[in-house]
């Protein structure tokens, strides 16, 4: 649905992985905006309804702008550079 949500009806829902779900993130900008994302769930859910293909997961969800990341070996030196640091903060 993330994908769809984004194509047909420009909002962004970031995939999370576990549980496979979608996160909004209602700012200024989308607060006075909650009927358009309503009606835009809605038609998804009908038009996944009507076409299983759309029912497909192509990609990982990964929580928040790693995901965004085209290369997945920079996400892993990312998690790795980021993990240190939080270790290093303990001491």
């Amino acid at each position: 649905m993330s994908d769809l949500m984004a194509k047909e009806f420009n909002w962004t829902l970031h995939k999370v992985q576990n549980p496979p779900s979608g996160h909004l993130t209602v700012t200024n900008a989308t607060e006075n905006h909650w009927q358009g994302f309503v009606t835009a769930v809605k038609e998804c859910a009908k038009m996944m309804k009507a076409d299983p293909s759309l029912n497909t997961n192509e990609d990982t969800a990964v929580y928040g702008m790693s995901g965004l990341i085209p290369d997945r070996a920079l996400l892993h030196k990312f998690v790795k550079v980021h993990s240190a640091a939080l270790l290093d903060t303990l001491e």
